[in-house]
C-alpha cells in the first residue's frame, strides 16, 4: 500500500511542480520518491505479495522517465541537468 502511495505522490509531485523554477529541487524530490519506492518494491519481492512485479516495473519505468526528462538532451535543446 505504501508503494502505491509513493507512485501517486511521484506523479502528483511531477505534475504539480512543472512550473517551479528549481530544477534541482524537482529532480531531488522525484529521485528520492523513486529510490524509496524501488527499495520497498525490492523488499516486496521477498515478501511474495500479489502485486510485486507490476509495482517493480512501474518504479523502474518512473526511474527511466525521470532520467529521460531531466538528464537527456532532446532535439537540440540542452538537458535540464548537466553532469
Amino acid at each position: 500500500m505504501i508503494i502505491i502511495i509513493l507512485q501517486i505522490s511521484y506523479i502528483l509531485s511531477f505534475l504539480l511542480l512543472i512550473y517551479r523554477d528549481d530544477i534541482y529541487g524537482k529532480f531531488v524530490i522525484c529521485t528520492l520518491i523513486n529510490t524509496v519506492s524501488l527499495l520497498l518494491s525490492m523488499y516486496n519481492l521477498k515478501v511474495k505479495s500479489k502485486k510485486r512485479l507490476i509495482l517493480l516495473f512501474i518504479t523502474m519505468f518512473e526511474i527511466v522517465f525521470t532520467i529521460y526528462i531531466y538528464m537527456i538532451p532532446e532535439a537540440g535543446v540542452p538537458a535540464l541537468i548537466t553532469l
